[in-house]
């Protein structure tokens, strides 16, 4: 199961609409850029999709589609502590 750390929840939870029908989570979904390249990306939802694992993270529901769930399984997604603030997602101890 994909791991959240508590730094990379409160780094999501600024990401969320404030409007007045709010998202209250993250679904973590593949993608691909202009270039077709494989991208994962991070989007405000309020329910998981049909297939969605659940990661494990504290105050914030984040849901893993199915497509990625089975590669992200073993990660920790972290805020490098860089001043981008860029996520990384770690397979164990190791950066990927």
């Amino acid at each position: 199961m994909l791991e959240v750390t508590d730094a990379t929840v409160s780094y999501l939870k600024a990401l969320l609409p404030l409007d007045t029908d709010p998202a209250t989570a993250i679904r973590i979904e593949p993608s691909h850029n202009s270039d077709g390249d494989a991208l994962i990306t991070f989007r405000p939802v309020k329910a998981p999709h049909a297939g969605d694992v659940q990661a494990l993270a504290t105050d914030l529901d984040v849901f893993v589609a199915p497509e990625v769930a089975e590669t992200l399984a073993s990660s920790v997604l972290d805020v490098a502590p860089d001043e981008a603030g860029r996520l990384v997602l770690r397979a164990q101890d190791v950066t990927v």
